[in-house]
């Protein structure tokens, strides 16, 4: 949350807008605030508190001069960008918002329909809003900022998950020194050596394959997220992580494991099969326990977070590509 927070340059944005205000806020016209859907209510109450208005209200001279101070309107406003691009009809918020776009290629138009629609709603938030000042204009900002935040890293939290699993196996087999060379995503295959292996594994996603000693390889790809070869070229074990947190999605994700499951099964009836997942709830744990296509389950923190769980599973993989023997 903190590098996204610096990253999409929220630290900055408040005060980048406060400095503008205090030079320029003055000498904005404000007399079309009615036209700009500024209620006269919420007008009255910024000017009893002695808040600057262009400091709460959208002036549509600050769109122009300042397109990038949008988000920081908009977060006020406590509005996502889909729900502004909803209200106001205008696409491609997202741009705008970081600057990417030159302020003389936003239509005039525009510029009208934004200013609009966040006043419509700041007006509504001041009217109910107790007690409005400057440090709770900042904390409705971040609070926008950190549901937004929260939204994408939900979605992003499964992908996470599959580097984290991906790392720790690369790094288990370099442990035993059982890599040969890796391909990367354009097909290079790159000879094993310390900084190769270092560049690979702060960094999973340029890995391919990894090729072992003994003529097997583990490949990354999706649905399955891990597959394993032996020097034929057959299917001996695969590995799918559902690293999302969500419950609600739990099951749809074990509908596509199942069905990945299924499809290397009929092929090579012998392959082992591996789930990795953060989320089983209980009717999940009903279904795997009755399904004869998962032979191997285990939960994503207990790898991540426990060397004794960590090991054990490298070396499950290890047992699968015939690099180990089975402990019973």
């Amino acid at each position: 949350f903190y590098n996204r927070l610096n990253t999409n340059g929220y630290f900055s944005l408040f005060m980048k807008v406060k400095k503008f205000v205090k030079i320029e806020g003055d000498k904005l016209d404000w007399s079309k605030r009615a036209e700009w859907s500024i209620s006269e209510d919420a007008w009255d109450i910024i000017q009893e508190n002695g808040i600057s208005p262009a400091l709460v209200f959208v002036h549509p001279k600050v769109l122009k001069l300042n397109p990038s101070f949008l988000k920081f309107y908009r977060s006020v406003a406590m509005l996502p960008q889909k729900g502004l691009t909803a209200i106001s009809k205008v696409a491609n918020i997202d741009p705008i918002e970081k600057g990417k776009v030159d302020a003389s290629r936003i239509k005039a138009e525009s510029i009208t329909k934004l200013t609009k629609a966040i006043n419509e709603v700041l007006s509504v938030v001041v009217t109910v809003a107790s007690g409005l000042n400057e440090k709770r204009l900042e904390g409705m900002m971040y609070a926008t900022a950190g549901t937004n935040i929260d939204g994408s890293w939900r979605n992003q939290i499964g992908a996470e998950g599959e580097r984290v699993i991906r790392t720790i196996i690369l790094n288990g087999l370099l442990h035993y020194n059982e890599v040969t060379s890796f391909i990367d995503k354009a097909n290079n295959t790159v000879e094993i050596s310390s900084a190769e292996a270092k560049k690979f594994t702060e960094d999973i996603d340029l890995v391919k394959t990894i090729n072992l000693t003994n003529g097997y390889s583990v490949y990354f790809s999706s649905e399955p997220d891990v597959t394993m070869y032996n020097p034929k070229g057959e299917i001996v074990g695969i590995i799918e992580i559902k690293a999302g947190l969500d419950p609600a999605g739990a099951l749809e994700r074990l509908g596509a494991m199942f069905k990945s499951f299924e499809n290397t099964l009929a092929e090579y009836p012998d392959a082992v099969t591996i789930l990795v997942a953060s989320c089983i709830t209980k009717e999940v744990d009903n279904r795997l326990n009755a399904s004869m296509v998962v032979r191997q389950k285990y939960i994503t923190t207990d790898i991540t977070a426990n060397d004794r769980e960590k090991r054990k599973f490298v070396n499950r993989l290890r047992v699968i590509v015939k690099l180990a023997r089975p402990s019973f």
